[in-house]
C-alpha cells in the first residue's frame, strides 16, 4: 500500500451500520457505550461476509472473513487511555498491500507449509496441495453463535468432488472463534467422516505487530519469550524451508535469538513438554504483551518478511517437507484420524497491558 494512500477498513461502527444496528458502540470507538448493551456481542453480515465478535465490557473485538475463516482484525483497547489497539499485520484492512504478505492470520490446512513439488502421496494415494493447504481460499458456512460466557462463531467447511480429486479423504472441518476479554483464541476440530484413515496437518499463522504500537520502539527492541527452564527442538531447514535433519536443542530461559534473515527463512520448532507451549511477544516501547498459548500443538514457527514490523507465531501440527520427501503421512507432526474420528485443538491470543 503507498504512503498516505486511503485503505478500506471496517470498523465496529461501520459493521454495526450495516446490520442496522447503530445504537451498538463499544468503547474505543470515539463515542458513548449505549446502555443496557450485553456484554458480549456477536454481528453476523450475509453481504460482506465478515462477521465480528464484540466484548463491550473490555472493548476489544474480531473480524473474521468468512473466506478462508480468517481473523483479519483484533483489537483491544487500553483501559489507561481508552486507545483502541490493533494487534494484527494489516489489522482490519480488505485491501491487500501492493507487494509483500497479504495475510492477517492464515488458517493453514491441510498441510503446514509446502509440500515439494507441489505433490506427495499416502500408500496409493495422490495428494496436491499448495502451499498451507486449501482451507485458507476456501468458503466456510457459520454453523453457530453464541454471547452467554464469550462471544463465539462456529464456522465449518466439509470436503467436496474439487477438493477430493486433490486431498482424497472424506473430512468436515469446523473452527471456533471466541472472544472473551482481550483474549482470542481459535478452536480446530477435524472428524473423518470417511471409511478410510485420514492424515493431515494444521495451524495458525497470525502476524502480530511489533512493534505492537507502530512508531513507538522497534522490531528488534520486541522479546519471544517462553516458560523457562525447558528445552525445545529447533529443525533446520534450508533455502526453500525444507526440513533438512540438522536439528539443535535450545533452553528456554533466554528469549528466542533470531535475525530478519532467518525470520524470511522461517524458524521452526518442536515443544514437546505441554507446559511450554506458550511464547509471548513482549514490547517494551508499549508496555504491551502479546501472549500465545498452544498447549494443543507441539509445534510452532516464526517467519516475517524482512524490514516488515510483524512478526508471525504459528502453532501448528506439521512442517514443511523434508528435503528428501517423506510420504505425507510420515511427515514431522502429521495428525492420524481413524474413519469417524475427530481431533480437537485449540490456540489462544492474549493482550496484556504492563504500567511501569
Amino acid at each position: 500500500m503507498k504512503k498516505n494512500e486511503p485503505s478500506r477498513r471496517l470498523f465496529i461502527k461501520d459493521t454495526a451500520a450495516i446490520l442496522g444496528l447503530s445504537g451498538l458502540i463499544v468503547p474505543g470507538c470515539g463515542r458513548k457505550k449505549a446502555d443496557k448493551v450485553d456484554e458480549y456481542q456477536v454481528l453476523t453480515d450475509s453481504t460482506n461476509k465478515i462477521d465480528k465478535l464484540l466484548d463491550t465490557d473490555s472493548g476489544s473485538h474480531a473480524l473474521i472473513n468468512r473466506q478462508g475463516c480468517e481473523v483479519i482484525g483484533f483489537r483491544v483497547t487500553d483501559p489507561a487511555t481508552g486507545a483502541e489497539i490493533p494487534l494484527l499485520w494489516y489489522d482490519s484492512c480488505i485491501d491487500k498491500p501492493e507487494s509483500g504478505w497479504g495475510g492477517h492470520a492464515t488458517v493453514m490446512f491441510p498441510c503446514v507449509g509446502g509440500i515439494k513439488y507441489g505433490v506427495t502421496r499416502v500408500g496409493d494415494k495422490v495428494i496436491r496441495l499448495d502451499g498451507h493447504g486449501f482451507a485458507r481460499t476456501s468458503m466456510f458456512e457459520i454453523v453457530e453463535t453464541g454471547k452467554q460466557e464469550d462471544a463465539h462463531i462456529r464456522y465449518r467447511m466439509i470436503h467436496t468432488p474439487e477438493i477430493r480429486e486433490n486431498f482424497p479423504f472424506d473430512f468436515e472441518l469446523e473452527l471456533t472463534y471466541a472472544l472473551k476479554g482481550n483474549s482470542l483464541s481459535i478452536t480446530f476440530e477435524v472428524t473423518n467422516t470417511g471409511t478410510e484413515t485420514m492424515f493431515c496437518g494444521f495451524g495458525w499463522h497470525p502476524g502480530l505487530r511489533a512493534p505492537v504500537v507502530p512508531g513507538k520502539g522497534s522490531k528488534a527492541d520486541c522479546r519471544l519469550v517462553m516458560p523457562e527452564g525447558g528445552s525445545i527442538t529447533r529443525f533446520g531447514v534450508n533455502d526453500k524451508c525444507q526440513l533438512t535433519g540438522e536439528n539443535l536443542q535450545l533452553g528456554t530461559d533466554r528469549p528466542i535469538r533470531r535475525t530478519e534473515e532467518e525470520l524470511d527463512a522461517t524458524m521452526l520448532f518442536q515443544v514437546d513438554n505441554p507446559a511450554l507451549r506458550s511464547l509471548t511477544l513482549e514490547d517494551p516501547a508499549s508496555g504491551i504483551d502479546l501472549r500465545v498459548d498452544f498447549r494443543d500443538f507441539s509445534h510452532f514457527g516464526l517467519w516475517s518478511e524482512p524490514e516488515k514490523e510483524y512478526i508471525c507465531i504459528e502453532p501448528s501440527m506439521g512442517f514443511d517437507d523434508s528435503v528428501d520427501q517423506e510420504p505425507f503421512d510420515q511427515k514431522v507432526g502429521v495428525v492420524k484420524i481413524e474413519p469417524r474420528g475427530k481431533d480437537i485443538r485449540s490456540a489462544t491470543i492474549t493482550a496484556s497491558f504492563k504500567r511501569t
